[in-house]
């Protein structure tokens, strides 16, 4: 045992002052009496209570001297274990892994449990903060020595959906010679921690190896050209040493309609993918619920959201409509992201007009069109180069076997995007914007090359169309959380995005061209001018549904735990103060 405050034991020279007390006898007055025949009776019985009555005074003696030293001992401040007592960091891991039940409560739970334990545990030099972790850092408090501070920090942990990432301790490597102060320690199932982590911070490991079974991944899509025929796509994984058999119930809309039930039987690890066929699906929003008991809940519900078709409408204003209206249809049928109409369109494509639409797809020049710009000779022996990599507009497409002839050389008109260009820097397709207009422009003769026979050109129409109203991305039905998703564009739109996550919930602006990362499990809802989009996020994070933490080793050093002594000794000491005045009182009454 050592004493941090072993000069608080020069107190115990108060035994002697107490003991002088008790052992001081004062001397009775001596007065006459006439009778003393009429005493005598008094003091034989005092001569035979005198030995009972020294032993009460030494019992009191005793009571007041074993709480001296008790109050000494806790000024003392006493250590039992060699604790390194330096300030403490304390980082709680609150990731989906730790919502897992055991023996009744979540390993959250416990871990909190054991945060207080530590700061009750803390002595006055002491210092703590409490931090929490998953995705990455949040420190709840800083550096105090107020217990009530901390403890309010630890009671306000909440627990997250969000997957445990080594590389959110990076910050604290970071900081490393600001820590040098401090032990860090880390409270964890450890699920998803490295067998050699950094040796500096010391992990407290909760929980043990439990069975649990759950999605790792999902997804649903319509077949193309049959819009009620939905596949389903999932992969399940399981911590339970045996087969687990097991129901999936599908479910569609707002009444949670049941379409399909697949049984299943989950083997140990990660199983291969399964594809299911749905006949009637609609589009909305879809669950699919494992019916099985285990200890992690937020993995047994898959969210998806099978999008509604949003074709872009197109119309044509050319004198070879015919050719133009096959290349719309191409798509049309197929993936329903075009459709042919003859007004109210959102896009209209040209062969040389010039329309009066917010969007349009030129294909050849207009001289003295201002979506044109200076249009000057033709060129012969075009060799097409890409001047912006990965733009949508090329998406899929072989441009060395695109024949740009016809193509002319051109000025484009200030501020205008050049996507592809020839090898003298001369435009072959731009990107023209007017206020609020916005146009495509292919710089060729799509009648002399013939492009209307490649396969390229119903290609270069789909991604222009669906480029100039922001569709670059087809939007997913379900995503991990941690996941970011792109926002559908809506050129000239400076509005930002909306985000509901739940019907209940208010919903709240998104800035910039993504949304996330995404936190919280369930249905997210975006709106924008471009529509209403929806999305399913799911846990999908093997580490944490297998909940195998048997190699993880608890690393911690000795460490101060729960009611200090120091407090016990001052409890101690009350009590026999309390003890004695009980007894004096029982002496004056009796």
């Amino acid at each position: 045992m050592t004493f941090l405050h072993p000069g608080y034991f020069l107190a115990l020279l108060g035994l002697l002052p107490l003991i002088a007390v008790y052992f001081l006898k004062v001397r009775p007055a001596r007065k006459s009496v006439t009778a003393f025949f009429l005493w005598r009776a008094v003091l034989d019985q005092k001569r035979d209570a005198a030995l009972f009555h020294r032993l009460r005074d030494l019992w009191s003696l005793l009571l007041m001297a074993l709480a001296l030293l008790a109050i000494v001992l806790a000024m003392t401040t006493p250590q039992t274990r060699r604790d390194r007592r330096k300030d403490l960091l304390l980082i709680i891991d609150n990731s989906a892994s730790m919502n897992a039940l055991e023996n009744g409560e979540t390993r959250l739970a416990a871990a909190k449990k054991i945060a207080r334990d530590i700061v009750r545990g803390l002595n006055a030099d002491q210092q703590a903060a409490v931090a929490t972790v998953s995705m990455d850092m949040q420190y709840l408090s800083h550096f105090t020595a107020s217990p009530q501070t901390l403890h309010n920090a630890i009671r306000n942990i909440v627990p997250s959906d969000c997957p445990f990432r080594p590389e959110a301790l990076d910050v604290l490597a970071a900081g490393a010679p600001a820590m040098d102060h401090c032990r860090l320690l880390l409270i964890s199932d450890g699920c998803c921690l490295v067998a050699d982590a950094d040796q500096a911070m010391e992990l407290i490991k909760v929980g043990s190896n439990q069975g649990n079974v759950g999605f790792v991944n999902c997804d649903l899509r319509s077949f193309q050209g049959r819009p009620m025929r939905v596949g389903f796509y999932y992969r399940l994984a399981s911590s339970f040493e045996e087969d687990i058999a097991a129901d999936i119930v599908v479910t569609c809309g707002p009444g949670d309609r049941i379409v399909k039930v697949v049984p299943v039987v989950v083997q140990p690890g990660i199983n291969q993918a399964e594809v299911v066929t749905i006949e009637g699906g609609a589009p909305g929003l879809w669950r699919a619920s494992l019916e099985v008991s285990d200890a992690l809940a937020s993995d047994n519900v898959a969210f998806m959201a099978l999008p509604p078709k949003r074709p872009v409408k197109v119309a044509v204003e050319s004198d070879y409509g015919f050719f133009l209206v096959n290349s719309i249809n191409a798509f049309a049928g197929t993936s329903g992201e075009l459709q042919y109409v003859q007004g109210d369109a959102d896009v209209v494509l040209t062969n040389g007009a010039v329309p009066q639409a917010d969007r349009a797809i030129l294909f050849g020049l207009r001289e003295g069109s201002e979506w044109c710009g200076q249009v000057g000779s033709e060129i012969s022996d075009v060799l097409a180069r890409i001047r912006i990599k990965d733009h949508p507009v090329l998406a899929d497409c072989d441009i060395d076997s695109i024949p740009f002839i016809g193509a002319r050389q051109v000025t484009p008109p200030q501020d205008s995007l050049v996507i592809a260009e020839t090898s003298t820097q001369v435009p072959l397709i731009y990107q023209v914007r007017r206020g609020r207009h916005l146009a495509l422009v292919i710089n060729m003769d799509p009648v002399k090359s013939e492009f209307y026979y490649s396969a390229w050109f119903p290609v270069l129409v789909y991604n222009g169309a669906r480029h100039l109203m922001g569709r670059r991305e087809t939007w997913p039905s379900a995503c991990s959380v941690g996941d970011s998703v792109s926002i559908p564009e809506v050129p000239n739109d400076t509005a930002p995005a909306t985000v509901r996550i739940s019907d209940d919930a208010a919903p709240f602006p998104v800035v910039g061209p993504s949304y996330g990362p995404i936190r919280t499990i369930g249905f997210h809802t975006l709106e924008n001018a471009a529509g209403q989009w929806s999305l399913g996020a799911n846990l999908f994070a093997p580490a944490e549904t297998l909940l195998d933490n048997r190699n993880v080793v608890d690393t911690s050093l000795p460490l101060t735990r729960g009611r200090p002594l120091s407090s016990v000794l001052a409890a101690m000491a009350l009590l026999l103060l309390l003890i004695e005045c009980m007894l004096y009182h029982r002496r004056k009454v009796g």
